[in-house]
Order: structure tokens, then C-alpha cells, then sequence
């Protein structure tokens, strides 16, 4: 939990998303799977590390009202579509289309908003060329289309108004928060224990979490 949250403190969500894989042991390759495997593994290693219930908080588009809504980790695992590669039919051949990376999204940076689609079309169908204006329009209209297939997407409904709606999950963002918000309170737990009774960082660290939940409670006490 620490070296995950240290190595990802200073990087970008991009890094952060294959930071978790790694301290989780998956990150070997994961800047190269397709962005649903990449969550789908994301999504297995949540449910492994704090539980299948997902609490989350949305803002009704309607009125602003805070949703509170349920997720099932594994049901959204299996919502996820293919990370398979396609083939796309145009102009009368099959065109190979491999799934969007972490790669590709990181290698976009700099690239100009108008020359996006034609970037991403040559890295990931680099054997489609020479196409002209309305093939490429439609092959990079199924990237696009597979770039939104990828995001996990749930049905939202508004208590207050009555507003409905579909949220985009981003499970990179919420496990990292998750991370943060673990690796702080561990680190506080630290700073008590040391003060209370001079351990150093890995005394209290090798204690386990029942224990260490005692240890915390008597300090406290005596204060």
C-alpha cells in the first residue's frame, strides 16, 4: 500500500493506473493492454484489496444533487467489453484494429486536438494506408467507438428530480483515491505508535492490523 502510494504520488493518473498493477505484482506489460484488461485487472485487484462494494458519489446533471450509488466490483469486471483485436471492413478489405493501450494514450500527449484521429488511426491500424477522406472517417469513427466501449459506464437515476442518466467509472481514479486516502491513515497510525512508544516505521508496520488497532486504542488512552 505504501510503495504503491509513494511511487504514484508525483504522477499523473495515467502512471498512477499502472503504478497500482505493479504494486499489485501485474505490472509487467500493462502499458501495453488494452484499456479494459488494464481495468478489468484494476477492478480484480479492488475486490482483493478492500472488499466487492464500490461506494460511490455522483452529481445529478439535472439538478446537482449528490446520488450515492452501490457498485459491484465483479459485475463491473464482467461488463467490460473485449480486449480482443478487430478487423474492420472498408472499402472492401479487412482492416487488422487493435485495442487502445495505456501506450497510445500516453504517446498522444502533445499531439494537436485536429490531428488526433489521424494519429491514432496510424498506430493502431498502421495497415490500413492509403485510405482515402471517407474510409478514414469511417475506420476512425470505429476507434472512437471502441475508446467509449471501453469505459465503464452505469445507469444513474436522480431521487430528488427524477433526472436519468449514465455515469462514466473511472476505477483507476477511485482505487487510487482508495490508496491515498489508506496509505495516509497507515501513516498517521505510524507516527502515533512511534510517539507513543518509540518503534520505528517498520516495528509498527510488522504488526498486524488487529494488533496494531490495540496498540493505537492505549496510546490514545493515555493521553
Amino acid at each position: 500500500m505504501l510503495a504503491a502510494w509513494e511511487a504514484g504520488a508525483r504522477r499523473g493518473s495515467l502512471d498512477r493506473a499502472l503504478t497500482l498493477l505493479w504494486a499489485g505484482g501485474q505490472g509487467e506489460g500493462a502499458a501495453d493492454l488494452a484499456l479494459v484488461e488494464r481495468d478489468r485487472r484494476l477492478l480484480h485487484l479492488r475486490r482483493a484489496t478492500f472488499g466487492p462494494v464500490l461506494d460511490c458519489v455522483a452529481t445529478c446533471p439535472g439538478c446537482g444533487a449528490s446520488v450515492e450509488v452501490t457498485l459491484d466490483a465483479a459485475a463491473l469486471a464482467d461488463a467490460l467489453g473485449s480486449a480482443a483485436p478487430m478487423t474492420v471492413a472498408i472499402g472492401g478489405r479487412e482492416i487488422a484494429l487493435r485495442p487502445l493501450t495505456s501506450r497510445d494514450i500516453a504517446a498522444t500527449e502533445g499531439v494537436a486536438p485536429e490531428a488526433l484521429p489521424g494519429f491514432l488511426r496510424a498506430r493502431l491500424a498502421p495497415g490500413a494506408e492509403p485510405l482515402d477522406g471517407t474510409d478514414a472517417g469511417v475506420l476512425e469513427a470505429e476507434i472512437e467507438a471502441q475508446a467509449a466501449a471501453a469505459e465503464a459506464r452505469c445507469r444513474m437515476a436522480c431521487p430528488d428530480c427524477g433526472a436519468a442518466w449514465r455515469e462514466s467509472f473511472d476505477i483507476a481514479a477511485h482505487l487510487w483515491a482508495e490508496v491515498e486516502a489508506a496509505a495516509l491513515r497507515l501513516l498517521s497510525e505510524v507516527a502515533d505508535l512511534a510517539r507513543a512508544y518509540g518503534w520505528s516505521e517498520a516495528e509498527v508496520l510488522a504488526l498486524s492490523p488487529a494488533r496494531r488497532a490495540v496498540y493505537l486504542a492505549l496510546a490514545r488512552e493515555a493521553t
